[in-house]
């Protein structure tokens, strides 16, 4: 990270519950301040001093929000471990944008994650973004795979997915570079495989999200 930049943890988490199951995932992200303007998905920001921003569902623009979302989603006792794919929703209500206002995403079924590095324009550096979780999802012992839950990648208006889908792989995944004076976001639509039986509980999890650079 930029050195004496102010980060907070600001997540989701994947949920089973009951005899049915649920799960809660918890997504969290590295947050730095900063102002700019411009316009959607992939946009240019002013070069200026260095700064770093990031943010995952609920979010303050140009400050820290310690706001942490949950995403989750209930199985039915009668398709557990069929491979019936579960589609997952959070209690985020961040719609739009925090950098322009533009509406991006549709809550609760999708998660808002965008942000940027600013820098003078006399360098061209790029920051990382990336994703760490635990092997697992726990529920006291019982254990769930945290490649279990995927996500797409889209927003309002924009089909490609800047931010690419995937799925968690119980380590740190890259997810794209961030060019600098460039800002990115999208909005991830989470699910769970199902493929697992597991026995009944609620599982718990973190994902934590980070933009670095050098």
């Amino acid at each position: 990270m930029i050195p004496n930049m102010p980060h907070i943890h600001k997540g989701i988490r994947v949920l089973p519950d009951g005899v049915a199951h649920s799960f809660r995932l918890c997504l969290a992200a590295l947050l730095c301040s900063v102002t700019v303007a411009a316009d959607a998905w992939v946009l240019n920001v002013t070069p200026g001093a260095r700064r770093i921003y990031l943010a995952v569902g609920n979010s303050t623009t140009d400050a820290a929000n310690a706001t942490i979302n949950l995403v989750s989603v209930t199985v039915p006792a009668n398709v557990v471990g069929t491979g019936a794919v579960q589609a997952m929703t959070s209690n985020s209500t961040q719609a739009n944008s925090p950098f322009d206002g533009y509406n991006v995403c549709v809550p609760p079924n999708q998660v808002y994650i965008g942000g940027y590095f600013r820098e003078p324009s006399t360098t061209a550096n790029v920051a990382s973004l990336q994703v760490t979780t635990p092997a697992n999802l726990t529920s006291g012992t019982d254990t769930l795979a945290f490649s279990q839950i995927s996500w797409t990648s889209t927003a309002l208006g924009n089909a490609a997915a800047d931010i690419p889908a995937g799925t968690f792989n119980g380590a740190t995944l890259f997810l794209r570079n961030v060019s600098s004076n460039t800002y990115v976001e999208n909005c991830h639509t989470f699910s769970y495989a199902n493929t697992n039986v597991v026995a009944a509980g609620v599982y718990n999890g973190r994902a934590t999200y980070t933009l670095s650079a050098p």
